[in-house]
C-alpha cells in the first residue's frame, strides 16, 4: 500500500499496453502520464498521477480530461489545434479528488496505436514556477511604486551617461516630459550648471573606477532655466562577475529647504536682536519650569548673565515663596492651556528694594499641538505703580476738596457733558452727583439759560479764552433769583490739546444786596 494526498491508493497494474523499455520510461517520468483516447477517456495512467490527483487505479481509469483539467478549458478548440499540428502545450489547472486544484502545464501528443487515434498527455506542476511569477510581479511592483511614487528624483543611467529611465518626480523637478530625455547623454544636455557639471562627472567616473557609493550636493536647470539646488546619491548595479551594469542617480530638490534655513537663520537673528535689545523681560521655559532662553532684561533683574540661567529654574534666583507661586501659575498654564495675560505681580529681592510686574504668560506648543513648556514676557511697572498710587492720593485729595469748597465746581468734556461734579453744584439742582456724570445742562435747568451756558463754554472751548469772575443772574430750580460769580476756564490735556472746561460758581447774591443799598 501506497499513501499518497491523505488518500490510500492501491499498487496499479503494470502497464500491458507498452514493452517494458517504454513502460519503465512511462513510470519514471516526473509528471502525471496519461494515455487517453482521442475523445480523452483516460486507459492509462503513471504512478505520479496518483500521487498529483489521489484517484486509486479504478477510479482514475472511469475519468476524463475533461474531469481532472479546468472546467474553462475549451475542448473543442483543443482538439482542433492537434487535428492541425499533432500536439498541444498549454497551461491550465488540474482539479483533484479531493476539489483542490494546482497550475499545470499540459503537454499533448496524438498518434495511431492499434490503428486508433490515441494521446499521450503530461501533466507538469508548475505551482512553484507561478509562485516566483508572482512573487517576481509582485517585486516589480513593488520596485515601480518605489521608483515612480518616491518623493526624490531618479536617474538610471548605462556607463557611457545615457539616460535608460526616469521617473516622474525628476521629470516633475526639471519640468521635462520623460519622452524628451530617455536615451539621451546626462552630460551633454542642459541640465547641469557650469558649476555643477564637473563635480557630477568627478563623481560619476569615481564611481566608474572606484565603484563606490557618494553624496553631494550640488545644482541643476530646468527646463525653464531656473537653478535649483539638490542633492545627489549616486550608486551602481553590477552584472556576473563585478561587471558594471548601470548606475543610480537620485536627485532631492532642497531649494525650499535651503530657503527655509535661510528663513530660519533670519528669523533667529532678529529673535536675537529683540530678545537683545528688548526692555521688557522675555523667557521660555521647559515643561519642568527650566530656563531655556532669557534675554539680557531678564538675567539683569537677578544680576546674572542670560548663560547662567539656562537649565535652572525661579527657585535659583527667587525667595521660595515667590517662586512657588510662579510655579504654580506655570503649571496650571501647562495644565490648561489658558494664558496670564498683564497680571500684576509684587516682587522682592535679596537687595530689599520690591518692583512690580505686569506679566503676561502663554503656554509653548510642539508641532503635533502638545504643551512643552511656557513664555512668559514681563514689564517692570513700579514706577507706573507709584504714579498710580500718587494719582490715586491726589484724585482722593481733589474729591476732599471738591466736596468740601463751597463754590460750585464742575468738569465738562467737549461736547459739554459733565464729567465731574462736587456736592454743592449737585445740590444746587437737587440730585446726586453721580445722576449728572454724561449729561449737560439742558437735562436740569431751563432751556434758555442751558443755551446760554452752552454758548459760554463752546466760546472757551473754540477761542481758548476764559471768563473770569463773571456776575450772573441765575433763577434756581426753586423759582428764586441769585446772583453767582461764574468763571469758567479750559482744560488741556498733557499734548496742551483742549479737552473740556472747568466751571466754578459762587453766590454772591448777598454781596449784589449790600452793594445796591450802599447806592
Amino acid at each position: 500500500m501506497q499513501e499518497t494526498k491523505g488518500n490510500l491508493i492501491k499498487e496499479k497494474p503494470k502497464i500491458t499496453t507498452f514493452d517494458d523499455r517504454y513502460n519503465t520510461l512511462f513510470e519514471r517520468i516526473n509528471a502525471a502520464a496519461f494515455l487517453t483516447s482521442f475523445d480523452g477517456q483516460i486507459q492509462e495512467a503513471n504512478q505520479k498521477s496518483y500521487e498529483f490527483l489521489g484517484y486509486d487505479w479504478n477510479e482514475l481509469l472511469r475519468l476524463t480530461l475533461q474531469d481532472i483539467l479546468s472546467k474553462e478549458l475549451d475542448w473543442a478548440e483543443c482538439r482542433d489545434e492537434l487535428a492541425a499540428h499533432g500536439c498541444l502545450t498549454l497551461e491550465s489547472e488540474t482539479i483533484c479528488k479531493d476539489g483542490t486544484q494546482f497550475p499545470v502545464d499540459v503537454n499533448i501528443s496524438i498518434f495511431r496505436m492499434n490503428g486508433k487515434l490515441v494521446m499521450f498527455v503530461l501533466l507538469w506542476d508548475i505551482t512553484e514556477r507561478k509562485n516566483q511569477e508572482k512573487r517576481l510581479k509582485e517585486s516589480e511592483k513593488k520596485y515601480h511604486g518605489l521608483f515612480e511614487y518616491t518623493t526624490d528624483g531618479i536617474f538610471v543611467l548605462d556607463t557611457r551617461g545615457d539616460i535608460l529611465d526616469i521617473n516622474t518626480r525628476m521629470c516633475e523637478i526639471l519640468d521635462v516630459m520623460k519622452s524628451s530625455v530617455l536615451n539621451k547623454n546626462l552630460f551633454s544636455m542642459d541640465l547641469l550648471t557650469a558649476r555643477s557639471l564637473p563635480v557630477v562627472i568627478q563623481q560619476f567616473e569615481q564611481l566608474l573606477s572606484e565603484k563606490i557609493a557618494a553624496s553631494y550636493t550640488t545644482e541643476v536647470k530646468n527646463r525653464q532655466g531656473q537653478v535649483l539646488d539638490v542633492e545627489i546619491s549616486s550608486f551602481f548595479l553590477v552584472k556576473k562577475d563585478n561587471e558594471v551594469d548601470n548606475f543610480v542617480l537620485i536627485v532631492r530638490d532642497i531649494t525650499s529647504r535651503n530657503e527655509a534655513e535661510l528663513k530660519r537663520t533670519w528669523e533667529h537673528e532678529l529673535l536675537k536682536t529683540l530678545m537683545d535689545n528688548v526692555p521688557d523681560s522675555v523667557y521660555f521655559k521647559d515643561d519642568q519650569n527650566r530656563f531655556i532662553l532669557v534675554n539680557k532684561a531678564k538675567a539683569a533683574h537677578s544680576n546674572v548673565t542670560p548663560e547662567e540661567m539656562m537649565g535652572k529654574t525661579d527657585f535659583d534666583f527667587l525667595p521660595r515663596e515667590q517662586a512657588q507661586r510662579i510655579v504654580d501659575d506655570e503649571n496650571a498654564i501647562m495644565r490648561s492651556g489658558h494664558v496670564i495675560i498683564n497680571k500684576l505681580e509684587h516682587l522682592g529681592s535679596d537687595d530689599g528694594l520690591e518692583r512690580w510686574v505686569s506679566v503676561t504668560k502663554i503656554p509653548r506648543y510642539n508641532a503635533e499641538g502638545d504643551i512643552i513648556g511656557t513664555m512668559g514676557v514681563s514689564r517692570d511697572v513700579t514706577d507706573w505703580k507709584h504714579a498710580e498710587e500718587e494719582l490715586a492720593r491726589n484724585i482722593e485729595l481733589l474729591q476732599i476738596l471738591l466736596d468740601n469748597i463751597p463754590d460750585s465746581v464742575y468738569f465738562k468734556d467737549m461736547q459739554n457733558q459733565f464729567v465731574l461734579v462736587n456736592k454743592v453744584k449737585a445740590e444746587h439742582l437737587m440730585v446726586r452727583p453721580e445722576a449728572m456724570i454724561g449729561k449737560t445742562d439742558f437735562d436740569f435747568i431751563p432751556a434758555d439759560q442751558a443755551q446760554k451756558e452752552f454758548d459760554e463754554d463752546n466760546k472757551v472751548l473754540q477761542t481758548g479764552k476764559s471768563i473770569i469772575n463773571c456776575i450772573e443772574k441765575i433763577t434756581d430750580t426753586d423759582g428764586a433769583e441769585h446772583w453767582y460769580s461764574v468763571t469758567k476756564v479750559p482744560r488741556y490735556d498733557l499734548g496742551g490739546k483742549i479737552i473740556g472746561t472747568l466751571g466754578i460758581s459762587r453766590n454772591v447774591t448777598e454781596c449784589k444786596t449790600l452793594q445796591e443799598i450802599k447806592q
